[in-house]
This record gives structure tokens, C-alpha cells and sequence, in this order.
């Protein structure tokens, strides 16, 4: 098993999306994957299930482990470990757990899970620390998974932190904006000091916890929509920033080897096309935007959209198995 988080502290950048299609698509692909919910807003879940399904979730037995706050639950009170989950079907080969409002209760005890795993005696903070990591490989296991996707939400808090030692590789999803720049400015050292202060914690301890490496391979560009007080060469000042950006900040790569477009950067993984007149309305059906049908409401030059969607998903997952090796 493989597991995957696209992880990025701007907002707005599509990392819900992306996950819920690219799970869709690796499950077309005949690959057995299982997506968990780490983000306590739960807009994976709600793409996912139906209200009445999640009023069903969270309102049945506090002691079932139907949500991702609930299968923690021990660990975060200190009664204990992590609970084996109770997957949900989406579709064939394709799994959730959901996520749960509750979690951000875990957020406190990880932070100070945290600052303590540094320490010689540290057995207590490593359980803390890396319970989401065991619970996302319990997941896995209970279904024989391919691959394991994270949905995170938008923030550099002790809660994510956490969740990325559960995934072998991280990509982050851009759009080509200023504000998408600063985002990779301000995540790369972010993330470059998370791995240092892991390995460093790791090293210490006896027997060394199995977590994951949570590399960074590569970015996404989601274009914006054209706009005619947004000329071509606009969008093109920012994408062509994209690569240096990710080089420097993200890789620590030197500055004689950053390249000088994204058609020559090998860790641009793809540059989709924007599908944003799609996404509501395959939220609205719970279905990928590449399986819309007229009767989903779609119509017009949007059966183009959906067909284009369709191939661009479809090289993505590819290029996603080649990373992961699967």
C-alpha cells in the first residue's frame, strides 16, 4: 500500500476536489483505494455521502467506529489505542472514512504530543503523535488497499501535521496566482522543518515507529477560468513562477538547477484545464465530474468539459501510480 496527501495551507486550491476524483479514477483504474478524512469541516464526507447518511453516522452509538474521531478516541482521552474502522463503500474498490467535526478536539494533545517527542522518554507522545498514521494503515489493511488517500484541510496546525506521517508522498495542488506562490513560500520550509524534527524524533526511539516519509513529489496547476480583464499573458506571469517557487522553497533544489518553465519540470504533474462550472453540480450528484450526464443537469459546452475531464483525470491517476510506484 501507497498513501498520498495533496497539501497545501492556501485554501480555495481544490484539494477536496482533486482527492474525491482522483479516488474515483485510481478505482476505475482497478486499484482498491481508501480515502480517510482529516480535516474536521468533513467536505470530503459531505462530497461523498448523503446528509441523511452522515446524520445516520454521527448520531448512531458514540462507541462504533464509523467516523475518524471516533476510531481516536481512546488515544486522545489516554484510555487506550486506536480502534479498527468501519469503512464506508462509495463506489467499487473505493472506500471513506469519514470525518467528524470532533476531531479538532485532537488538536491540543497532538501539539503537545509534539513538543515532547523530541525527549528520551517520549513513549507516551510517540502513541499520540502517530495515532492517525496507525489508524490510516489499519484502514488499509482491513480492505487490502493499493493506495491510501488523505484529505487534509487547509492549515500548517498540529492536526496535519499529524496526518502527513500517515503519507508516503505529498503533492501540492497551485493555481496560478499570487496568492498560490506565497502559499509554497510559506508551506516548503514549513513542511522541510515537519520531516527534519520527525526523522530526528524517530532516530530516538526504540523500536523505531513505523511512519511514513511523507515526501514531497510534485505540484498541480489548476488553471483559472478565462476572464477578459485577466489576459492570457496575466495567467502566464504566475505559472511561470510556479517551478523556481517550488524549486527553492519546497526542494531546497539549487538555484542553477530550478527550470525555467513548467513544461520542463518534471514535478509538474499536471496542468488541468478549470472545471468550475462542473464541480457544483457533480457535488450535487456525489459523483465524479467526469461520470456528469445530461441528467445531472449538465448540458451544452459542458459535455466537452466533462469529456475533457474525463482524459485529464485519467493521464493524472496514471502519472499518481507512476509516483507511487504502484
Amino acid at each position: 500500500m501507497r498513501s498520498l496527501v495533496l497539501f497545501n495551507n492556501k485554501g480555495g486550491v481544490g484539494k477536496t476536489t482533486l482527492t474525491f476524483n482522483i479516488a474515483h479514477m485510481l478505482a476505475r483504474q482497478g486499484y482498491r483505494t481508501v480515502t480517510l478524512d482529516y480535516d474536521p469541516q468533513c467536505n470530503l464526507s459531505a462530497i461523498c455521502l448523503s446528509e441523511e447518511d452522515l446524520i445516520d453516522l454521527w448520531e448512531s452509538n458514540q462507541q462504533d467506529s464509523t467516523t475518524v474521531a471516533r476510531c481516536i478516541d481512546l488515544v486522545r482521552r489516554g484510555k487506550g489505542d486506536v480502534i479498527e474502522p468501519t469503512l464506508v463503500s462509495v463506489s467499487e474498490d473505493f472506500w471513506l472514512l469519514p470525518g467528524d467535526l470532533a476531531l479538532s478536539r485532537f488538536e491540543q494533545p497532538l501539539a503537545e504530543a509534539w513538543g515532547q517527542i523530541q525527549g528520551s522518554d517520549n513513549e507516551r507522545s510517540m502513541h499520540v503523535a502517530t495515532a492517525l498514521q496507525r489508524l490510516a494503515d489499519t484502514a488499509a489493511v482491513k480492505v487490502n488497499a493499493d493506495v491510501l488517500l488523505l484529505d487534509v484541510g487547509p492549515n500548517l496546525g498540529a492536526l496535519n501535521r499529524a496526518a502527513l506521517l500517515a503519507a508516503d508522498t505529498v503533492i501540492l495542488p497551485v493555481a496560478p496566482d499570487l496568492f498560490s506562490l506565497q502559499g509554497l513560500r510559506n508551506v516548503g520550509p514549513v513542511l522541510f522543518d515537519w520531516r527534519e524534527d520527525w526523522q530526528r524524533a524517530a532516530s530516538r526511539t526504540e523500536p523505531t515507529p513505523a511512519a511514513h516519509d511523507f515526501e514531497p513529489r510534485g505540484y498541480i496547476v489548476q488553471q483559472h477560468l478565462a476572464r477578459s480583464d485577466r489576459p492570457v499573458k496575466g495567467y502566464q506571469r504566475w505559472v511561470s513562477q510556479i517551478p523556481a517557487v517550488f524549486h527553492a522553497e519546497v526542494l531546497k533544489t539549487p538555484r542553477k538547477r530550478w527550470p525555467k518553465a513548467v513544461d520542463d519540470d518534471t514535478y509538474c504533474i499536471a496542468l488541468l484545464k478549470h472545471f468550475a462550472s462542473l464541480v457544483p453540480i457533480a457535488q450535487q450528484a456525489r459523483k465524479p465530474i467526469f461520470d456528469l450526464k445530461q441528467a445531472d443537469g449538465v448540458g451544452g459546452g459542458q459535455i466537452q468539459a466533462v469529456a475533457r475531464a474525463r482524459s485529464e483525470f485519467t493521464e493524472l491517476a496514471r502519472a499518481i501510480g507512476r509516483i507511487l510506484g504502484i
